[in-house]
């Protein structure tokens, strides 16, 4: 079984795809399609700057925006390098086994960063600098820490204690949230700088000014926010209502006033600290694309969602968003929709043979689709759409011994039952809301919650609770 790949090529690729961005006084630097790319601050046409094999991850400019450090795989290990801003060779700054993270430069040079490798167990992270050529990492002296930054004097360290920055959590409220503190370099004394419940993350110093991400505002979306260490007072700078602001990095701006580069949405974004507007930074990728280009892949290596004919002699399966029958000995596999930019799941095969029904996603959401098992019809190779109400993933396709009626659920624990002659699609079982009762499930979302007996479906009750029941 073989599919052509194909997609448009990309002239202005999504913001969000632009990632770790980080802003020099001309230059911003971000990872696209896992390789390191400049582009001018104002933006325009990248330059590609580095591409090892593996992935590379948060580059940062040094303080006098000449080299770029990052997180690269080049010798098979996630390691800090260094590169110089008009390319060369990439230098190697740690050997430790177990990676490292950058956050930051230090304001004499050197690189700090996070590891898990020392602490003693996996979630512990301490913080640690290095000098950009390489040598014996030192660990700052607090217990532990994730992304920080030194002030510029080097007397203050802003840091989080640990880090969710990578987790796909929104509005998180829970114990693993984080706090900024500021701790002295030299008194070695600390204090917790945010006290609010959701999250503080990602410091930045410009001059005498603390600036972090917090989903404090009012929309609890992911802002820029500043604190005055001097007044200890901190107030919400971007008031973004839609999205979450993410990994922001921060420059010196084109006249030294500060500027913060971030991605946001679809779009990345520049921060001038002085006016406090941000601006769209457009980015086109220049060359050959070939991994966009038109190409033929084994789809017997993406098999799943497997059926058998009630003949026995014809498997059916989804492969790569497609529905495709295939030979149990001799003959050709089949690919029944070849669609593009639409995802066919849980196909499912009738007891009688004379059809087969799948959900796909061609609407925008999941609805049940129908089509003679030889792919012929009234419409040779034309599906016929059975639902029209989808508003929730839908699964497990289970057709009734006479093949007139199909049972699914979605993920919100309902059950239905949709009959073939009439087009009747209606609720059968649904989540429970009487205490007492356990939600429906689908197989698919929980083991053994569920029993199918002579046609009724009964939701598994707790001791002494009534059953809740649904027939056909």
């Amino acid at each position: 079984m073989l599919l052509t790949a194909s997609a448009p090529a990309q002239v202005r690729p999504h913001g969000g795809m632009l990632r770790f961005p980080d802003v020099s006084a001309t230059q911003v630097v971000f990872v696209y399609a896992d390789d390191l790319w400049l582009v001018p601050r104002e933006g325009g046409l990248a330059s590609p700057l580095a591409s090892p094999p593996g992935l590379e991850s948060l580059p940062r400019f040094s303080p006098d925006g000449k080299t770029i450090a990052f997180v690269g795989n080049y010798d098979g290990n996630r390691d800090l390098y260094t590169l110089p801003v008009d390319g060369g060779v990439p230098t190697r700054v740690t050997h430790h086994p177990s990676g490292e993270t950058l956050a930051d430069w230090t304001p004499d040079g050197k690189l700090l960063f996070f590891t898990n490798g020392l602490a003693g167990r996996d979630r512990q992270v301490q913080l640690f600098t290095v000098a950009p050529g390489g040598g014996l990492p030192e660990k700052l002296p607090v217990p532990y820490g994730a992304y920080g930054a030194v002030s510029p004097s080097g007397e203050w360290l802003a840091y989080t204690p640990h880090t969710i920055d990578s987790r796909t959590w929104k509005r998180y409220r829970g114990g693993m949230q984080t706090d900024i503190w500021l701790f002295h370099l030299k008194s070695h004394t600390a204090r917790k700088v945010t006290e609010w419940e959701g999250t503080d993350t990602q410091p930045m110093w410009q001059r005498d000014k603390l600036y972090y991400l917090s989903d404090e505002g009012p929309s609890h979306r992911q802002n820029i926010w500043v604190y005055d260490p001097a007044t200890a007072k901190r107030r919400q700078v971007t008031n973004y209502a839609d999205f979450d602001v993410k990994w922001p990095a921060i420059g010196p701006g084109a006249k030294g006033e500060g500027e913060i580069v971030f991605q946001h949405g679809a779009e990345l974004q520049l921060l001038d600290l002085a006016t406090e507007k941000s601006r769209r930074v457009d980015v086109t990728i220049p060359g050959a694309r070939p991994s966009l280009r038109a190409k033929a892949i084994d789809a017997t290596k993406f098999i799943d969602g497997w059926s058998i004919s009630p003949s026995g002699k014809r498997a059916l399966v989804e492969a790569r968003g497609d529905v495709w029958t295939a030979p149990a000995k001799n003959g050709s596999p089949r690919n029944l929709t070849r669609t593009s930019g639409a995802a066919e799941r849980s196909p499912s095969w009738s007891p009688d043979g004379e059809w087969i029904a799948w959900f796909s996603d061609a609407t925008g959401e999941y609805e049940l689709y129908l089509l003679p098992a030889d792919g012929r019809g009234e419409n040779p190779g034309e599906p016929r759409r059975l639902t029209q109400d989808g508003h929730a993933f839908r699964a497990d396709p289970s057709w009734s011994p006479d093949s007139k009626h199909i049972t699914f659920c979605d993920k919100s624990g309902t059950r239905f039952l949709h009959t073939i002659a009439t087009g009747e699609t209606k609720t059968i079982a649904f989540r429970a809301t009487k205490p007492g009762v356990y939600p429906f499930y689908c197989t698919n979302f929980c083991s053994a919650m569920h029993q199918e007996m002579q046609g009724y479906f009964l939701v598994k009750p707790r001791p002494g609770a009534t059953v809740a029941a649904g027939g056909q």
